[in-house]
């Protein structure tokens, strides 16, 4: 793991800690039936005495993260058939690294056959995955997949971050009350519910006296 990283990591865990000796209790204190989306990238919700504001993207990257780190320990995963196979066709130099992380990419719900003359037949994508992108999306994977590799990740957690990274929810998706809800609840169910797995704060929390500070008269 490179310094950058770690030092992220420590900056998150020590934001974290600080939360937590201030007597957060985020998953039982926030209010699921008043959340709304602010500009489409973050969830808003009454939490305890304040507000809690949660990065749409970051969470479902953990959200993704964590499935794909069990998926690959149990060799269970959910996987959804495509209706009609798509053919893809890659460089030379894009198919060799293609090769590289298939195995563990057809763990996690992909099924990805090589069609020889560097030529996939995609015939299945993870549950998680949304439909209608799924070559710009395993095109990007293969680039982030072998970015992380240089960083001395292993392929198994190089992959895990790769999926994350390129599937998750984006800023600028709308989501309906029940996709923030089920977000929000699928969150605060995994290892790391405050860190995404490039070691960025998911969430923050502006306690109503921070917010009353902006409105006291001079």
């Amino acid at each position: 793991m490179n310094d950058k990283l770690i030092k992220a990591i420590d900056r998150a865990k020590s934001y974290v800690s600080q939360l937590v000796v201030e007597g957060s209790s985020y998953s039982s204190n926030i209010d699921l039936n008043k959340i709304w989306q602010l500009n489409d990238s973050y969830i808003v919700s009454p939490a305890g005495s304040g507000i809690i504001i949660i990065d749409q993207m970051l969470a479902h990257q953990r959200i993704l993260y964590d499935g794909v780190i069990k998926s690959l320990k149990s060799s269970s995963f959910s996987s959804q058939t495509l209706l009609f196979p798509i053919k893809m066709k890659f460089t030379p130099n894009r198919f060799s690294s293609l090769l590289d992380a298939l195995p563990f990419m057809n763990k996690i719900g992909f099924n990805l056959k090589d069609n020889g003359n560097n030529h996939v037949i995609l015939e299945s994508i993870p549950s998680e995955m949304l439909w209608g992108n799924e070559n710009a999306i395993i095109n990007r994977m293969i680039d982030d997949f072998q970015s992380i590799i240089k960083k001395e990740f292993s392929k198994e957690k190089a992959l895990a971050l790769s999926f994350s990274n390129q599937a998750c929810i984006k800023h600028g998706d709308n989501l309906s009350n029940t996709e923030m809800t089920e977000l929000v609840n699928r969150l605060f169910g995994t290892s790391e519910p405050f860190i995404c797995p490039n070691g960025k704060s998911i969430l923050i929390q502006i306690p109503i006296n921070e917010i009353e500070k902006k409105f006291t008269k001079k």
